[in-house]
């Protein structure tokens, strides 16, 4: 509304009614007041569940999880004796415990290298798509090719059986056997042809005797001595169709059994899915696949197939690729293989293929047929370095065992504990210890502690009266303040079977906790277990009296952050109806006092007509002497 400032009155009518506004506005100022005091109290209180919320996750911290039962307690450190070769990590669920054992060897990544050269990048050397596999020799097969009709792009080839030869065998050998002219020929009926194989004679060991039987049989049987200290022979022809009969027995060798025939174990490999039982394995056959769709590969097996997967892909290639185009398309194919083109000399080149990943299944090649010699000089692709796996060897006597993994970290031979070998050491022992980390132990107390002393100091801080200001902290008189900082002194000084001092913890006068380090530490070296009840007691306290303050549904300081929150919605409300009132005043006020000089406009209108009406009258001794 524009100014009424009084033009007849002569008064400051908007100044007048602003004094008069403000005196009116006085009577909401406990509204202003009430709002303000609220949002700083509800302030309060949520930075009060914030370290309550903190307070809570530290102390949870020494409470066991109710699935993994991990928990601080759990904590532990590894220590190698050869860190330069081993380190080791302990996860949650790292136990105490050790083991001593050899890196024979750590995992690597399968390479192979063209045999040949070509004169440049740009020389034509493939005339048509490559068959580029991964992961084949640790299934037991030398190469593969490409079949009547196969699809780009990725194969699976998986071994869900392993093959295995015919197997007989016999009693338990002295530690040292001698082999004479009586005992020297060894006679079995093998795929159902008699077979007779001579030994030499002399004194062996068992191990000594196992590869003397290999030999006589010109590679023909497998034999090995078990665990039991017992000869074992196998044909290393694989599957069903292998068969092995004893004929004539053989005590020197612990021989008896000539009545039964045994027989070997088929194979099952999959392409795409699409499984082949495999009833005959021998090296250098040929085995041909179909998978889905019809796609089929030729895989030229190395002896049995054995458990595990590899990968056949097909890469594009137009008729006259040179080698540059080879490799993009190797490096664009997803195989997981890297191609690169090496130069060996200013006019040579070689492909070389590296496996992406690292351990046995990482062997790399091209199908043999990949680069026709009357186009390319490059010729076969020959292995330059094998995939190996990080082997392990626990022991040295009957019972050792392999531990292995295709990457360079061993997880299982400790629980919950990565043992990463980075050199290779058959002959060093390692020895890698786990045990209790008492100092991170101490860490996380001492974080506890801490976190109990800022709820503590938080509550004392909003508690306080600053005399100097005449101020009170927004919590001073609080009686769920002093109640909650009670309760958690309370829970510090324990009960008298059950002290947190006896391990470090104790309250101070001005209330707050303290920390003994020292303390806690030899007293967990004395008695662990005692000290983690206790301790893990304390934590479950605190924990369960945080949670019944700042439990986000029924927490008693929520209720009072929610309970503040309703009183600010509820200022908020009254301040815009007195805002509403307010302004309806200051219009009414307008409205009068515009209206007083209205009617004062139109008395002096009147007055001004009276004045001239009364100038206009004539006067009475007008004319007269």
């Amino acid at each position: 509304m524009a100014s009424i400032d009084g033009l007849v009155s002569g008064l400051n009518t908007t100044q007048i009614v602003s004094s008069l506004m403000a005196a009116e506005r006085t009577s909401g100022n406990y509204l202003v007041k009430g709002k303000s005091d609220s949002q700083t109290l509800a302030g309060v209180y949520q930075a009060l569940n914030g370290t309550l919320a903190a307070l809570q996750t530290a102390a949870k911290a020494f409470i066991p999880d109710t699935i993994t039962r991990t928990s601080a307690w759990t904590s532990t450190t590894a220590a190698s004796t050869l860190p330069t070769s081993v380190t080791a990590a302990p996860g949650p669920s790292a136990v105490p415990g050790s083991a001593t054992f050899v890196v024979k060897s750590v995992a690597t990544a399968g390479a192979a290298v063209s045999s040949g050269s070509v004169g440049s990048l740009t020389t034509a050397v493939a005339d048509g798509p490559l068959l580029l596999t991964r992961g084949l020799p640790a299934l037991g097969m030398a190469s593969a090719t490409r079949g009547a009709t196969v699809a780009s792009g990725a194969h699976q080839v998986v071994v869900t059986q392993s093959s295995a030869g015919a197997e007989l065998g016999g009693s338990p050998l002295a530690d040292t056997v001698t082999i004479d002219a009586s005992s020297s020929a060894l006679s079995v009926d093998l795929d159902g042809t008699p077979s007779t194989f001579t030994l030499a004679q002399g004194t062996y060991t068992r191990d000594q005797l196992a590869a003397e039987v290999s030999r006589a049989s010109g590679g023909a049987l497998d034999a090995t001595i078990g665990a039991d200290g017992a000869l074992r022979l196998a044909t290393t022809h694989e599957g069903s169709a292998a068969s092995l009969r004893l004929t004539v027995a053989n005590t020197a060798l612990g021989l008896g059994d000539t009545a039964t025939t045994a027989r070997g174990t088929d194979a099952v490999v999959s392409l795409d899915g699409v499984a082949t039982t495999v009833a005959s394995l021998t090296r250098g056959s040929q085995l041909s696949l179909t998978g889905a769709g019809g796609d089929s590969l030729v895989f030229t097996l190395a002896g049995g197939l054995r458990a595990g997967a590899a990968s056949a892909t097909v890469v594009d290639l137009a008729p006259g690729s040179s080698l540059n185009q080879v490799v993009s398309a190797i490096n664009g194919a997803g195989a997981g293989v890297r191609a690169t083109a090496v130069q060996v000399s200013a006019t040579a080149y070689r492909l070389q293929l590296t496996s992406m990943t690292t351990g046995a299944a990482s062997d790399v090649s091209l199908a043999p047929d990949a680069f026709p010699s009357g186009l390319s000089g490059l010729g076969d692709m020959v292995r330059l370095q094998s995939g190996t796996d990080t082997v392990l060897r626990v022991g040295t006597g009957p019972g050792a065992f392999d531990v292995t993994s295709p990457t360079a970290t061993v997880n299982g031979l400790l629980t919950g504990v990565a043992i990463t070998a980075t050199k290779a050491d058959p002959t060093t022992p390692v020895t890698v210890t786990v045990t209790s980390d008492a100092s991170g132990i101490a860490d996380q107390m001492d974080a506890l502690v801490k976190a109990a002393n800022a709820t503590l100091s938080y509550i004392s801080s909003k508690s306080a009266y600053a005399a100097d200001t005449k101020t009170a902290g927004p919590l001073l008189g609080s009686s769920m303040a002093r109640d909650l900082s009670q309760r958690l002194a309370d829970n510090a000084i324990g009960s008298s079977s059950d002290l947190p001092s006896t391990a470090g913890v104790q309250v101070d006068r001005s209330g707050q906790l303290t920390f003994d380090r020292e303390a806690f530490l030899a007293a967990y070296a004395a008695d662990p277990a005692k000290v983690q009840a206790t301790m893990t007691g304390l934590a479950q306290r605190l924990s369960d009296t945080a949670a019944a303050a700042s439990d986000p549904r029924d927490g008693y300081v929520t209720g009072a952050i929610n309970l503040e929150q309703d009183r600010i919605k509820d200022y908020t409300d009254q301040l815009a109806n007195f805002e509403v009132r307010m302004t309806l005043r200051q219009q009414t006020l307008q409205r009068q006092y515009a209206s007083l000089e209205t009617m004062l406009g139109s008395l002096r209108a009147q007055s001004q007509w009276l004045t001239g009406q009364l100038a206009s009258l004539p006067t009475p001794n007008a004319g007269k002497n």
